[in-house]
Parts: C-alpha cells; structure tokens; sequence
C-alpha cells in the first residue's frame, strides 16, 4: 500500500492506494501521528482505490480515530472502494467514524467543524501545539533524546490553553515527554526563559515566535499549565494577538449559553 499525504490550512487528507493490510497498519499511524505533532488533527482518508482491508488495518483506522478526536479533532472516509464500504458497514464502522461518498463531501464535512471549533472558541488556540526550547544547556541536558525535533533542536511540547497580547498559558505532559514530576519542575521553574513557537491560525498561516519568561508552573495530573509572559514579540504580532483574544472573548459571550 502507498499513502499520499496532501497538507491544507487546518487539515490534512491521507490517501491509501493498494490493498491495507496489517503490514501497512504501523505506516498508517507513523502518519498521523507525524501530522498530529504538526497541530493537525483533522483527516480525511481517502479510500478510493483501496482494493482490500483486513480486520487489523480496520482497527488502525479506528485508533487513528481516537487518536484525532483526543487532539481535539477528527478522522473521516471519503470515497471508500466497494470492497471497503461494504466490509465497514458490515462491520459497524460507519457508525462510529464519518463516511462520505465524495472527497468534496468530506472536506465539506471537516470545514463546518474547523468553523464550528473556531466560533465556539475551541479550535483557534486552544488545542494548538506550543514547541518549546530553552536558551541554556543545564535545561537542554535534561531533555530526553528522543525529544529532538526535525532540525536537530531539542524541543517539547505544549498545548495551548489561553493567548493574548502579554503571555501564553499552556500545558505540557512530563509523562508523554518520558520525564518526571520533578524534572518538570526544574525545567518550568519561575524567572527562566524559553523561546516559544506557536500558530493561531485565525490570525495568519505562520507561526509566532517569541522569547518568554516563565511567570508559574500548576501542577496538573500528568504535567503542568505554565503561564509564560512575553519578553520579546513583534510589535504587529502583539497586536494582533491581543486583538484576536479581544474578538473571542466578545464571540464566546454572544454565543448561547455562553
């Protein structure tokens, strides 16, 4: 099986072509996960020229499922060949994950909830990831291995809670990061610095890149919510980040229940 990748704005569709068996089953996950670490949990497989589907790629497809709505997204079928429309369904599956009979109907169906994430204050920044490095190397040290992003940079990272113009909230997990507690701790600890490199993407397609000072560090069940404050940020960016939480704040209390 070979699968092509196609990357948009917010999401990102995955073709298969071949027969998806349970050799091709890690490959699956090896690109979701690549994706999710990117900030994109929302999918399309497109399953059009799938000639067969064995019970263990079936699985695949369901724990990449899971995986992408516990990102805060989604994972949806488009176009599924005869074979696997019929295998899914007897099967159940289309009751669990989205199957549309066109690519166009399921990118349709992603949109509406990329735009309904957006406007219920969901999806714009919280959910998106925040890559964090530290300037020193006592901290670097400490940073396991497997850590090292594609440029080589020792990185973890974040999930963004809350942005304005002044500072980010974020939370980060030691247990993911193969970490401790008390490591945690020591990287995260008040006055320390850290560069920071986050999107939102209702504001521009780039990233925002800042020098921060770590203002506290909560604990949480498996990690921590930091809150850093801005030690060096483009003046437009500033302004468009405290610009962007001044519009939520007023769409969230425009909208029911809100």
């Amino acid at each position: 099986m070979k699968i092509d990748k196609s990357l948009h704005d917010d999401y990102a569709t995955l073709t298969l072509k071949g027969d998806f068996d349970t050799f091709y089953c890690p490959a699956l996950m090896q690109e979701v996960d690549a994706l999710i670490d990117r900030g994109v949990s929302m999918l399309i497989l497109d399953m059009h020229v799938v000639k067969f589907i064995n019970s263990t790629a079936l699985g695949a497809v369901i724990k990449a499922h899971k995986r992408c709505r516990a990102e805060g997204g989604d994972l949806v079928v488009a176009q599924p060949s005869a074979f696997v429309k019929n295998v899914m369904k007897n099967v159940g599956i289309d009751k669990l994950i989205g199957m549309h009979e066109t690519l166009a109907e399921a990118t349709k169906a992603i949109v509406k909830q990329l735009n309904q994430r957006e406007l219920a204050g969901t999806g714009t920044a919280d959910h998106e990831k925040v890559l964090i490095t530290f300037p020193d190397e006592v901290r670097n040290r400490m940073i396991p291995r497997q850590q090292l992003v594609h440029t080589g940079t020792k990185s973890l990272v974040g999930q963004m809670a809350n942005v304005d113009g002044d500072r980010v909230q974020f939370t980060w997990s030691f247990e993911k990061a193969g970490m401790s507690a008390e490591q945690g701790k020591e990287l995260f600890f008040s006055g320390s610095d850290a560069h920071l490199k986050f999107q939102v993407k209702l504001i521009k397609k780039s990233y925002f890149e800042v020098d921060a000072v770590i203002a506290n560090a909560e604990a949480t069940a498996d990690g921590m919510r930091v809150t850093a404050h801005f030690k060096k940020i483009a003046d437009g960016d500033r302004d468009a980040l405290a610009q962007f939480a001044a519009d939520m704040a007023f769409l969230k209390r425009q909208l029911p229940g809100k």
